[in-house]
């Protein structure tokens, strides 16, 4: 019995799909450029300025996503953590640029962090 699907007919299925979706490795190097790209998104901040992460660029316990916190101070050069000198962790050499207030338990509780990994808050 001979099939009525051609290959002309199954081309037109396939592009009526839309186009392919990425493979895995594709859509992860995707991921990644675009993190990267949001890492290198300028902001300039002050003190006072409520800020949060940027989405995908948490990299410390504290704040949650989402979660506003105040800029207490902008430090005049990047300090490096001298606690992380062992290269294989995800700290070391990570340029620490601002001061961020976290309110825990009715306490402020400042931290030192990466600015580019934090952005305005628009509230």
């Amino acid at each position: 019995m001979k099939s009525h699907i051609t290959e002309r007919n199954f081309s037109a299925i396939r592009l009526a799909d839309g186009p392919q979706a990425d493979n895995p490795a594709q859509a992860h190097k995707r991921m990644l450029s675009e993190l990267a790209a949001r890492l290198d998104q300028y902001n300039a901040f002050s003190k006072g300025q409520f800020v949060k992460w940027k989405p995908g660029l948490k990299n410390r316990r504290f704040p949650d996503y989402g979660e506003p916190v105040i800029v207490t101070a902008i430090l005049p050069a990047p300090v490096l953590d001298p606690s992380e000198n062992a290269s294989a962790s995800p700290y070391f050499q990570e340029p620490l640029t601002l001061v961020i207030g976290v309110a825990r338990d009715d306490d402020l509780l400042e931290f030192r962090v990466d600015g580019r990994r934090f952005e305005p808050t628009r509230d």
